[in-house]
């Protein structure tokens, strides 16, 4: 919080609030032990006043006003920076905020058929390589679900409808802008695969050994009493193997014409927000873009529809929710692109896709059922400045529970891939 003072926060907010003086801030953590990673997140409380005049507009009135902002910076401890490659990550971000989105902006901006343009992305007041700064979406009424509850089945049709528009995007500007688009992922100042690269391999060695054995274990724990457990471990197993995990998910990240996109990269449930009023969804923001990344939309579907939502709901809706997201998807192209792919062969795309895609959620289930499952003081403490690791490798580890919804979410992960023989 050192790095922001009065002045830089009075500049930037100016154009927002040009009748306030901002007089005094106050940091304070921004998400809860378990809920991020990779950074640190702060509510900045703002107070000042707000001169303005009366209606004969000769006496000026002051009054007290308070904001706030979000404030997203690296995390204290260096070695933990280091470990999870924050700074590569921010550098994204940055990207994300300083160029694509922009970019995106401008782009759908040209099209008068497209009546409801996608606004579900936050505004962004500064971002640079250690620090993004964002508007408050608590001020707004919306509010973060609980990751251990993960997604209403109403709530994932509302992330589909946005995730829909925000790949149309990609494919609509790479057909009329190809260069343009192209731009956006050269890997000097536009976004790139930060973590499923072929020379990080040896780096996470230990770390995905460590989340390896551990899945395996719950799912044995879960399968013990079952005549059938050999069926879902073996290959279970085989995919988890040391010699090959690491380069299939490195092969997986790899961008799939035609229908590649800037996938946004971490769609799980910490990363949206809704506002709900009178039961019924308002509205909903988008954000976190630092593992955005360019690869097939299915990478966002499967971390999507695999992680946030559980095996009982996906039984009943994802037929139903993939045909809504991909009809959305045409929707959205042909309002940018009359002579799209038709309705039916891109819903054919869109599920081979997301088939291809479904050990991609499973190997990042491996993290990240235990992420969203654990109890908060089973996750570490990015807000401790004190380094409690001798090196970079020491904090790589992951987060190590073994309770009854990871072991179960894993393993119905595990059955439903095998049973629909995508693993």
């Amino acid at each position: 919080m050192t790095s922001i003072s009065l002045e830089f926060i009075q500049d930037l907010l100016k154009k927002d609030y040009p009748d306030v003086k901002i007089q005094e801030m106050e940091g304070a953590p921004g998400s809860k032990r378990g809920d991020n990673y990779t950074s640190m997140v702060y509510r900045v409380t703002l107070r000042g006043v707000r001169q303005r005049t009366d209606q004969d507009e000769k006496t000026e009135i002051y009054e007290a006003w308070e904001g706030s902002i979000m404030y997203k910076c690296l995390p204290e401890s260096i070695l933990r920076r280091e470990a999870f490659k924050s700074d590569e990550l921010f550098c994204n971000e940055v990207a994300f905020y300083n160029k694509i989105w922009p970019a995106f902006t401008n782009f759908q901006s040209q099209w008068e058929k497209v009546t409801d343009p996608l606004d579900c992305i936050p505004k962004c007041y500064w971002a640079q390589n250690d620090m993004v700064i964002l508007e408050d979406l608590k001020q707004l009424g919306y509010v973060m679900p609980d990751r251990r509850k993960g997604l209403t089945i109403d709530q994932c049709y509302y992330v589909l409808k946005q995730l829909s528009h925000f790949h149309a995007l990609s494919l609509a500007m790479k057909y009329y802008d190809p260069e343009g688009f192209y731009d956006l992922v050269n890997i000097q100042d536009g976004i790139s695969e930060v973590f499923f690269l072929p020379e990080n391999e040896e780096y996470y060695r230990n770390y995905y050994k460590e989340a390896i054995r551990n899945a395996i274990a719950m799912v044995e724990e879960e399968l013990k009493e079952s005549s059938d457990r050999d069926k879902y471990l073996e290959p279970f197993r085989r995919f988890c193997s040391e010699e090959t995990f690491f380069q299939s998910m490195v092969d997986m990240v790899a961008p799939r014409e035609p229908l590649a996109v800037i996938c946004h990269g971490d769609c799980w449930t910490n990363n949206f927000l809704f506002k709900v009023e009178n039961g019924q969804i308002e509205g909903m923001y988008i954000v976190d873009f630092q593992l955005a990344r360019y690869a097939s939309p299915g990478l966002d579907l499967a971390l999507l529809l695999y992680l946030c939502l559980e095996r009982a709901q996906r039984s009943q809706h994802l037929s139903d929710l993939l045909r809504y997201y991909s009809d959305n998807l045409h929707s959205t192209l042909t309002l940018m692109n009359g002579d799209t792919l038709d309705k039916e062969t891109l819903f054919d795309i869109v599920q081979e896709e997301f088939r291809s895609s479904s050990r991609f959620g499973l190997g990042l289930a491996l993290d990240m059922c235990p992420i969203m499952t654990c109890d908060s003081d089973e996750a570490p403490n990015l807000y401790q400045a004190k380094e409690s690791e001798s090196s970079p490798e020491a904090c790589v580890r992951p987060v190590m529970t073994t309770n009854a919804a990871c072991r179960r979410k894993m393993t119905d992960l595990v059955r439903e891939l095998v049973d629909n023989q995508l693993l």
